[in-house]
């Protein structure tokens, strides 16, 4: 697996090698579309970069501890403290 450089987005992507994906090609160079922007163009696929990978985005939900399970006293005391402040 190599690590992509997009040169229209800059952004950095891993990208596995196999030899349907692509048959349009020069040598090492591989047309390959961005995942990240959707434009192709012409990848080296045999040499990698070493910069770290910025597609795709890291979810921030996957950073947030779970919230714990509530019971269904405290989901209906917690609803009856929000409506309060409830415009009507």
């Amino acid at each position: 697996m190599a690590r992509l450089k997009c040169s229209k987005c800059e952004k950095i992507f891993e990208y596995e090698y196999h030899a349907l994906n692509s048959l349009v090609h020069l040598g090492p160079y591989k047309r390959i579309q961005c995942p990240a922007c959707g434009k192709s163009s012409f990848f080296n696929v045999y040499s990698s970069v070493k910069d770290p990978v910025t597609w795709p985005p890291q979810q921030k939900q996957q950073d947030q501890p779970a919230q714990p399970q509530l019971t269904e006293q405290e989901l209906e005391k917690k609803r009856i403290e929000e409506s309060k402040y409830e415009k009507t």
